[in-house]
């Protein structure tokens, strides 16, 4: 059998050099197909409409021996009674003094706060194109909300026009006012300088003449880069992750990311961490409790 020579091994590996390249011209090709076919979406300019709420929450709740937030982005607010089963039972989750979602419509919201007796606040980002329902934020409470306002974020996605928001409000635990954020910020398709800056358009907000806050939900952060960079970003206004150690909140085949965050005020954490015995949603509900104490002085 002869032996093959140097021109074999040339077109060898210019087949397969050119095997490769096809391969990413045609990756290249669906990409730029797929963005050509994104139908932009309808945002909500105004800052006050369109505005949902309701009050289910008991008059007079009690406080417990800690502060429970737990924010949850619920995939296009679609699973709405297996998210509120899990919020229910999983002791985890249960009674939390501050829900935050995202990805919610208004249906989704009002049903998980009539079902588990919250109070609530929902605004609107837009009206998604997966869907065509509303696409936005929301914050829940057993305590009395007040104040509530839609934050619009700088920027938008390159290709769909999206912009996001984060929703704004007091909740009142007993007589603390802590100023409340449920955040939803765009994905790496807006790149690191305009996601940076759509954080800190949120962190430039929370003043020093406030004693208490809580910034929280999906901040799409693929890279342990993107955490550190809204982590400096947070603490340059003396705010910390409190979620930090909880673990992943997106697991994709082999793939975990940690999209979900609950940064605040520098009060002592009793416990973190991520709920994942559910499949209402792509992401899994993250919690923290903080030591009420230093909210009551």
């Amino acid at each position: 059998m002869a032996k093959p020579g140097p021109g074999h091994k040339l077109r060898t590996c210019g087949g397969l050099l050119l095997g490769a390249l096809g391969v990413a011209v045609v990756a290249a090709m669906a990409a730029l197909l797929f963005i050509a076919n994104i139908e932009p979406m309808e945002n909500y300019e105004n800052p006050s409409y369109p505005r949902f709420e309701g009050q289910y929450a008991p008059v007079n709740p009690q406080i417990g021996d800690g502060i429970k937030i737990v924010t949850w982005n619920i995939k296009f607010s679609q699973q709405i009674d297996e998210a509120i089963e899990t919020l229910r039972n999983a002791p985890a989750l249960q009674d939390a003094d501050i829900l935050l979602l995202q990805e919610m419509d208004e249906v989704g919201v009002q049903a998980i706060a009539e079902a588990l007796d919250y109070n609530y606040v929902y605004f609107p980002a837009s009206i998604h194109t997966e869907h065509g329902r509303n696409f936005g934020n929301a914050i829940l409470s057993k305590w009395p909300i007040s104040d509530a306002e839609k934050l619009i974020l700088p920027r938008q996605n390159r290709f769909n026009k999206q912009k996001r928001i984060a929703v704004r409000a007091f909740v009142h635990i007993g007589p603390a006012d802590v100023l409340t954020y449920s955040v939803h910020t765009e994905t790496f398709w807006l790149g690191p300088e305009g996601r940076g800056e759509q954080v800190e358009a949120l962190a430039d907000t929370v003043t020093p003449d406030y004693d208490y806050a809580i910034i929280a939900g999906d901040f799409n952060t693929v890279t342990p880069i993107s955490i550190t960079s809204i982590e400096q970003r947070m603490a340059a206004h003396e705010l910390v992750r409190l979620s930090k150690g909880a673990g992943y909140t997106v697991k994709m085949g082999q793939l975990r990311f940690t999209l979900d965050h609950i940064f605040g005020s520098d009060v002592p954490v009793l416990d973190r961490g991520v709920y994942r015995e559910t499949t209402a949603s792509d992401h899994y509900p993250l919690w923290v409790k903080v030591e009420q104490s230093h909210l009551a002085e």
